[in-house]
């Protein structure tokens, strides 16, 4: 299996992950050519295409049930106001050799703040990135551009404490110390896998920002499809439906493009923690091919619901495919064999929690296998 995986990714980086998928894959593409669909192949990070967003309130007017708005993705981006680490905090301080860093509430906004001790710069908070989860990053415009806060903070410790990636060594000025500004290209990049509608023309538009990942997102703008539902063309609803995908392209590439598929970390630095990404983690495991949709994304988490915590809501998952106990008969969909050590919590030993240090967070390791201690 390993040099199979290993063949697979030679040959992403040589001839394009569209010969390695499943053929069905391609139908995306094909209708798009021929239906003129424009959300034919849609993708999370695509932009509106002319075709105008509609809002969750106007899908929840049919959606009434969906239970989307509640879950940390729909809460990506916050603005300052609604978050209720900054509501609950504040005022937080951190502290880097002569720095003093301050996110703190003034008046109607929350202020973020570095000092050396003699100079200042402040500025307010525009975006918070993450609900808290794990962490909350501070976005902020300084001298007209897009920066990221030095300091982020982290659930674990219910403290600031360095941003991911960010050199923890003492900064050589105070322009420095404030952060890092975020590329023109990486920008793009994060608002829309952290926002909706932000991204048209391939220009990061704020003032058609709607904070946290939602319907669209996933689905594509709503306009076209609520003309679809009003004229009662049901065979034709304009909408995006990923439930459709294969289930590799589901998982590495729809699923991946936020959360970071095999092909992204191809191009990543070595020295960076693939645990937290756990698409790219799901591929190294056993028998996730183009097929199966017992092991994508979607079979264990459903986007629409919170992502359940205990890890004995997953047993079933596992014995989709897995006997439950070595008596049990094998059938032709259910026949991986009965793990011989335990019976329930197979997730506990089979994707266990990994500590990732400088984010204060232990992540479930989607890489689903046989742990053994000198094989991470």
């Amino acid at each position: 299996m390993k040099a199979v995986k290993i063949i697979v990714i030679l040959l992403t980086v040589a001839i394009g992950v569209e010969f390695i998928i499943d053929p069905a894959s391609q139908s995306a593409q094909e209708r798009a050519k021929r239906t003129n669909d424009p959300l034919a192949d849609w993708k999370p990070s695509d932009e509106a295409r002319d075709i105008k967003y509609v809002g969750t309130q106007t899908c929840l007017q049919c959606h009434s049930k969906d239970k989307q708005i509640d879950t940390p993705m729909a809460h990506a981006t916050l603005l300052p106001g609604d978050s209720e680490i900054l509501k609950k905090n504040p005022l937080l301080k951190f502290k880097n050799g002569p720095y003093s860093y301050e996110l703190a509430k003034r008046g109607g906004d929350f202020i973020y703040s570095v000092t050396d001790g003699v100079n200042k710069i402040s500025e307010p908070v525009a975006y918070c990135f993450g609900e808290g989860q794990k962490g909350q990053v501070y976005i902020f415009y300084h001298n007209g551009r897009l920066y990221e806060s030095k300091v982020t903070f982290y659930k674990g410790i219910q403290a600031l404490d360095f941003t991911v990636a960010q050199n923890h060594e003492v900064s050589k000025s105070l322009e420095e110390a404030i952060g890092r500004q975020i590329p023109a290209g990486e920008a793009l990049n994060c608002f829309s896998c952290h926002s909706t509608g932000s991204v048209q023309n391939k220009q990061l538009k704020p003032a058609n920002l709607t904070p946290g990942v939602n319907c669209e997102v996933c689905h594509g703008p709503g306009e076209e499809h609520i003309k679809a539902f009003k004229a009662r063309d049901l065979k034709n609803l304009r909408i995006y439906n990923p439930a459709k995908m294969p289930t590799f392209e589901l998982s590495q590439q729809f699923c991946g493009t936020c959360h970071v598929g095999f092909e992204k970390v191809l191009t990543m630095e070595k020295n960076v923690e693939t645990v937290r990404f756990q698409p790219y983690r799901l591929f190294n495991s056993a028998k996730h091919d183009t097929t199966d949709p017992r092991l994508s994304c979607v079979a264990c988490h459903d986007p629409h619901e919170k992502t359940q915590r205990e890890p004995a809501f997953y047993d079933t998952k596992c014995f989709a495919c897995h006997l439950s106990a070595s008596k049990d008969a094998k059938t032709p969909t259910r026949n991986a064999s009965a793990c011989p050590v335990a019976t329930q919590n197979c997730v506990s030993c089979h994707m266990p929690k990994t500590d990732v240090p400088e984010m204060h967070f232990k992540f479930t390791d989607h890489w689903i296998r046989i742990v053994k201690p000198d094989k991470q």
